[in-house]
């Protein structure tokens, strides 16, 4: 399988092709929430079916490009009883297919990360929407709220600071381009013209299995529950040539 697409407008109750992991669902109005402000913990959605992220059977070696969209609100309902930033966010992450919430994974580790050491066993490629920084407890943060990738650690390896908007709806594309190793991240809100956008060099063949799942992940501790939702989702790729020369010659 050489290409895979899909794309929610909305979600429905019981979606058959989303796996949900922990408490996460989809609301009687089609929202996909990760996270909701009656629980605590960790909560993640996947699409069911696995994504063929490259292929060493033909001569060239091919390796997937990807593109995906979503809109997300990260909110603090009006019952929140005290006031706190928002804990701890949303990552949208590629992963070992069929891969489970790993223990120790809470708060701010986002359910994918059992410690801030880099780890190549974890093969996992995640874009952190992070609202909370506190270097008492997230001492690998930068002192922003921030977008971030991460490759196989917590830490990120390239971050730009997010001006968090309470309770308004952000659009975020992503795209990485497999012959140029390019991983970029745009978010932007209705509201205004701006855009933050973060890229980073990433080998996506070097860091994840062959077969990986696509999907949501947020993390969410006692000092405030917060709302992370998901509107909508579209997503698409493409096993191409892991070589430049080869995809200008087609």
């Amino acid at each position: 399988l050489n290409e895979l697409s899909f794309n929610f407008d909305k979600f429905v109750p019981n979606q058959n092709n989303i796996l949900f992991q922990g408490v996460a669902s989809v609301s009687t109005t089609g929202v996909l929430q990760v996270t909701k402000v009656t629980n605590t913990g960790i909560k993640r959605a996947l699409y069911a079916a696995p994504i063929h992220a490259w292929d060493d059977d033909s001569e060239t070696g091919k390796v997937a490009s990807f593109a995906t969209s979503f809109s997300f609100v990260v909110k603090e309902p009006p019952i929140q009883s005290r006031k706190a930033d928002g804990v701890d966010g949303l990552a949208f992450f590629l992963a070992p297919a069929n891969s489970q919430i790993p223990s120790g994974s809470s708060a701010g580790m986002f359910g994918l990360f059992c410690s801030s050491d880099y780890n190549s066993s974890n093969q996992i490629i995640a874009v952190e929407f992070d609202t909370y920084f506190g270097k008492a407890y997230n001492p690998w943060d930068p002192d922003f709220k921030h977008i971030g990738v991460d490759v196989n650690s917590i830490k990120s390896i390239k971050t730009v600071k997010w001006d968090w908007r309470n309770g308004d709806v952000a659009n975020v594309v992503i795209t990485y381009r497999a012959p140029t190793k390019s991983l970029t991240v745009s978010l932007s809100y209705p509201s205004d013209q701006t855009s933050n956008i973060v890229t980073a060099s990433v080998d996506l063949k070097a860091i994840l299995p062959e077969w990986v799942s696509v999907g949501f992940s947020a993390g969410v501790g006692n000092a405030a529950k917060f709302n992370h939702d998901i509107l909508s989702w579209y997503f698409t790729s493409n096993l191409e040539p892991n070589n430049p020369a080869v995809n200008q010659a087609q």
